[in-house]
């Protein structure tokens, strides 16, 4: 098959005529040309701006029918099926303002192009411009107040995408197509892409795709860079963060170009230098700095039969790992070596706390590295697309200063995923796409320590997906059906209750491996109707499926990352889902409303929970040492919420704008009725945030695009939780105040400069703990009674993003 694919995709003397589109584009309202328009064929990865006249010329087209996306800022989105001739096609667009993002094009967990509005699937998109204009502090934080998602946090640097109260090995991350695998179970690192590398977010909320197989019980979160330039162009940006509280420094550099025959590539160079954060009540939280340098690039070949490309990225971090040690005068603690063979705990000196040290004996050591080839060719009246990667993941924990430079865990994780579809030409309002993709897997331990055995995976899945469309109704839907094979090794350990995986002389299997097949169908059936020009209803039908991870499974160790004695299961059962969505939109010239509800039943829902000793008090394995047992266990549950979002954008007051979002997940674990352990642990309380936005187009001379914020968010009490055996504590509510502005800096000629973004988060500098922050459950402050580490205080950011080049 593969032999095939690369036959047909890389043979340019494919029979496919050449076509030339010529659009134009328009003011709805003024009926006036509008400059600087983005038309793009996103299959084809093509496109252009518009000149003076409104006009854009896009060359070396293949002939046939293709989807079209017209994008302008502050404009809706426009997205059409062109049908181009041999020879020259026109077309004409136009635009009206945007009151919200319901017109914004998305492609995640669909097969063809469709709309946020159009789709049955619920689905929310983030843009580089959004980003910009918010402050966050790592990947995941950037959409972390969309509505329906939230994070599980271990300090700033760190955080793990939750949404509709579902993470980790429940939510799928996808980069440019690629399913991202660098130990998804964890909760103690973050997501191994380049930040500043992203130009679009686009979340799945539910089991409603069928694109990527086991593990999106919760959703997808997608990341997508930005797309090649246009022909005959060459630029570049500088881009510059800085952020007050952790001193963070942030800097990125991209150059790309395009040559007139389609030749195209693309580097990005991107670094980040942070100290320790701060906050009113824990003031320097010894631990939270980090530093990461990241290369990516690109380079490929457009033409008309299609395009191919290869990329490659390596992501490292250095990142401390915060541990909440303090004496009794709330001054938090570090390991120092004593002898040869002993370490003690001894204040933190002020000189480390107000630098950037990365701490030798208790720190993480990340990197990832990734190729991938990504080829689309167009063949017959269909398309054919494919992906291969590879990447090659390191982590290392180092846990004392007894063993320098030998880390306690080492994760030695390698990744092989594929990715193959058919797309059928359209027929009648249908489209068609079957696929298959897989990951294999391959784990090693490398450390002086084994937190759970190395193993080999193998996943394999098929789909078909159909979607129809007419004016007022769009119905989609699909099967598909996954194997994953895993082969998990054996777990031995000494009198001394150290692991290993090789046979130990007087020692006794822990865990005696296993060798498992674990398949699934999943499904998905959606529809959209339109009420009226205004009105549209939604519904989406979702089956899931999850097979136990291999901590899960095996897990019989001390994780140094957690401090917790964590404790698996080999019996464990997949669990599947079947999650219902029912929304509604309304969407005027000056109004856009958006509301959907919820139902996630997990059957064999997997969760960890703290294991007490016969007198109901907590389990240590080590006496000397304050390290809580965990065993991970099953039981059926539910999810149910919903979220609504309305935005304002008067026509009369198009300067002005008015967005509110509101999120609820509730949960109940159906194997108890009783208590708090009806309640599935680390759920995020109901959340509001309202933004007021006033924008200008232009002041004076030198000033384009300017805009100021005010943002409130309040985040209600969490009082169900899991309280049981002290695996949760309730948390108080508490609410937050943001405010930004910025403008794009022009020279005489409109040409621009420099664009400058400034933001500060929490300006009232409020004390708060989130639910999802770990580091809450850490001991009390002595000096203060309260117990845990508190979350970041005042934030000022500044970003400059400086452009140059051009055609």
């Amino acid at each position: 098959m593969l032999r095939l694919l690369l036959f047909f995709t890389l043979l340019p003397g494919l029979a496919v005529a050449q076509a030339t589109f010529i659009g134009k584009v328009t003011d709805k309202t003024t009926q006036q040309p509008l400059i600087g328009v983005t038309i793009y064929f996103p299959a084809l990865k093509k496109g252009g701006s518009t000149d003076t006249l409104g006009l854009c010329r896009v060359a070396d087209l293949p002939a046939g029918s293709h989807k079209v996306e017209v994008r302008f800022l502050s404009y809706k989105t426009l997205t059409r099926t062109i049908r181009l001739l041999s020879g020259e096609t026109a077309g004409d667009f136009i635009l009206e303002p945007e009151a919200a993002q319901l017109q914004e094009v998305i492609v995640t967990g669909l097969t063809t192009g469709s709309t946020v509005k159009d789709s049955p699937v619920p689905i929310m998109t983030y843009n580089k411009i959004q980003w910009l204009q918010t402050s966050s502090t790592n990947l995941v934080d950037a959409v972390g107040k969309l509505p329906g998602m939230s994070q599980i946090t271990t300090g700033v640097g760190l955080s793990k995408p939750v949404i509709r109260g579902l993470g980790f090995n429940r939510v799928i991350t996808v980069h440019d197509g690629v399913r991202q695998e660098d130990n998804q179970w964890g909760e103690e690192h973050a997501l191994q892409v380049d930040e500043y590398s992203i130009d679009r977010y686009e979340i799945i909320k539910g089991s409603g795709s069928l694109l990527y197989g086991s593990d999106g019980l919760g959703g997808v979160m997608s990341l997508i860079s930005s797309r090649p330039p246009e022909a005959g162009v060459f630029r570049g940006q500088v881009l510059t963060n800085y952020q007050s509280n952790n001193d963070m420094i942030g800097v990125s550099g991209m150059i790309e170009g395009s040559s007139q025959k389609g030749l195209f590539g693309r580097v990005r160079v991107s670094t980040k230098s942070a100290g320790n954060y701060r906050n009113k009540y824990d003031g320097l939280v010894y631990g939270s700095a980090y530093r990461e340098f990241d290369v990516n690039g690109t380079i490929g070949i457009n033409r008309k039969w299609g395009y191919s490309q290869v990329y490659v990225s390596n992501w490292h971090q250095d990142i401390n790992i915060v541990t909440g040690e303090r004496d009794p005068s709330g001054r938090f603690q570090e390991l120092v070596r004593m002898s040869s063979d002993s370490e003690a705990l001894a204040p933190v000196s002020d000189a480390t706390l107000h630098g950037r040290t990365i701490d030798p004996a208790n720190y993480q050591n990340l990197n990832n590295f990734k190729t991938s080839w990504n080829t689309f060719a167009k063949i017959g009246r269909g398309n054919i697309s494919a992906i291969i990667s590879y990447s090659q993941n390191r982590r290392q924990e180092f846990a004392s200063t007894l063993t320098p430079g030998q880390p306690a865990l080492y994760f030695y994780l390698q990744n092989v995923f594929y990715d193959l579809k058919y797309y059928f030409g359209g027929r009648n309002g249908w489209d068609f796409t079957i696929g298959s993709n897989g990951l294999w897997q391959y784990n090693q331990n490398k450390g002086l320590q084994v937190l759970y055995p190395g193993y080999r995976s193998w996943d394999s899945g098929l789909f078909l997906f159909a979607q129809k469309k007419t004016d007022r109704l769009t119905v989609n839907g699909g099967l598909r059906m996954d194997v994953r094979r895993m082969q998990i090794n054996k777990l031995y350990a000494d009198a001394d209750g150290v692991f290993s995986e090789a046979p130990i002389t007087g020692g006794q299997v822990r865990f005696a491996g296993l060798t498992k097949t674990y398949s699934n169908p999943t499904a998905s059936f959606g529809a959209t109707y339109a009420l009226s020009s205004r009105w549209t209803v939604k519904a989406n039908l979702g089956r899931g499926f999850r097979a136990p991870s291999t901590p899960e499974l095996s897990a019989n160790g001390e994780h140094a990352g957690t401090f917790r004695y964590e404790i698996g299961s080999p019996n464990l059962r997949s669990e599947t889902s079947f999650q219902a969505d029912l929304g509604v939109n309304y969407e005027s010239p000056d109004v856009s409303v958006t509301a959907s509800l919820f139902q996630n039943r997990i059957n064999n829902y997997t969760y960890s929970e703290k294991v007490l000793d016969r007198f109901g008090r907590d389990s240590i394995v080590d006496p000397s040492r304050p390290i809580l047992t965990y065993r991970y266990t099953q039981g059926n549950a539910v999810l149910f919420g919903g979220e609504a979002q309305v935005t304002i954008n008067p026509r009369s007051a198009r300067w002005l704008h008015l967005t509110t979002s509101y999120s609820l997940v509730r949960s109940r674990n159906l194997s108890s009725t009783s208590d708090s352990t009806r309640y599935l642990p680390f759920l995020p309380p109901p959340r509001v945030i309202g933004q007021l936005k006033v924008t200008k187009n232009e002041a004076g001379n030198h000033w384009r695009n300017l805009y100021a914020l005010l943002e409130i968010e309040h985040n209600w009490r969490q009082n169900q939780a899991l309280l049981a055996y002290g695996t949760e504590t309730e948390t108080p509510a508490y609410t937050l105040v943001n405010i930004g502005a910025g403008s794009d800096v022009v020279n005489a000629n409109g040409r621009a400069l420099f664009q400058l973004f400034l933001t500060v988060q929490n300006i009232f500098d409020i004390a708060y703990q989130s639910h999802q922050n770990r580091l809450k459950y850490f001991g009390v402050n002595e000096a203060t009674g309260r117990r845990g580490v508190y979350n970041m205080g005042r934030n000022v950011s500044v970003k400059v993003v400086i452009p140059f080049g051009g055609k």
